[in-house]
């Protein structure tokens, strides 16, 4: 895995002056998060991430955000995920697996780091992660259900959704007080020392990374074998609360 190179450093610090610019002392607490802001940084495919937040969020302060944040989204920047601290004093019981992993993986850009100390309620996180468990297993059977006649659309859709279970998972461990770290690779080498081995996530996860493509003809099988491991996570998720 590796790092953001120069160019990448320099599109976040200017990429923080325009919003400096934009909001002046509107501007409460900016940070880089996610690949960016670790070592799973994939040249050409990674977003650049970022949290704001505001004291109020209004249509002035929208006003003054969108023009920034429409060219950057031109640089690899996605939206950034903007609150105000209201908004985030509350989200604590709604969003913990988002917070969480902004809470341990983040950067400081600008203004007062108000997620360094964020405290999360297990209970919650428990919860969300179960939700989103089942959520993403039913949608990936539908989607199998809509693109599942095309052979060459079930590797994107399994590479697609790899990074979705992969961060259920991270929450998993982590639920279960067997935290493997945040890092993708990590987190699936401590998840098979929980739940055994997940062959097929590790062949997506080097794929991902371009070091080892898959095999066109064994698709389906290897979809049929993906499908198992990720109701295997769900089964975890699901013996949590008992």
């Amino acid at each position: 895995m590796a790092r953001p190179g120069a160019r990448v450093e320099a599109d976040v610090a200017a990429f923080t002056d325009d919003l400096r610019s934009a909001l002046g002392e509107a501007l409460v607490s900016l940070v880089l998060h996610g690949s960016a802001a670790g070592n799973e940084w994939v040249p050409g495919r990674s977003d650049i991430n970022t949290a704001l937040v505001v004291p109020r969020i209004d249509v002035d302060v929208l006003e003054r955000l969108a023009p920034p944040v429409r060219r950057w989204r031109e640089r690899s920047f996605a939206l950034p995920v903007l609150m105000d601290e209201e908004y985030l004093a509350g989200a604590r019981d709604t969003f913990p697996m988002e917070l969480d992993d902004i809470r341990r993986q983040h950067r400081l850009l600008a203004g007062t780091d108000l997620f360094a100390a964020l405290t999360l309620d297990p209970a919650a996180l428990r919860r969300e992660c179960e939700y989103e468990a089942r959520g993403k297993l039913l949608r990936l059977r539908a989607l199998f259900l809509e693109l599942g006649r095309d052979p060459g659309a079930i590797e994107p859709l399994m590479e697609g959704s790899l990074k979705s279970f992969l961060i259920v998972l991270r929450h998993l461990l982590r639920v279960r007080g067997r935290d493997g770290g945040h890092g993708y690779a990590d987190v699936l080498a401590a998840g098979e020392r929980v739940l055994g081995p997940l062959p097929v996530m590790g062949r997506l996860l080097h794929h991902r990374t371009g070091d080892a493509p898959l095999a066109p003809a064994a698709l389906r099988a290897e979809f049929g074998a993906y499908l198992a491991e990720i109701e295997r996570i769900v089964r975890a998720v699901d013996g949590l609360g008992a």
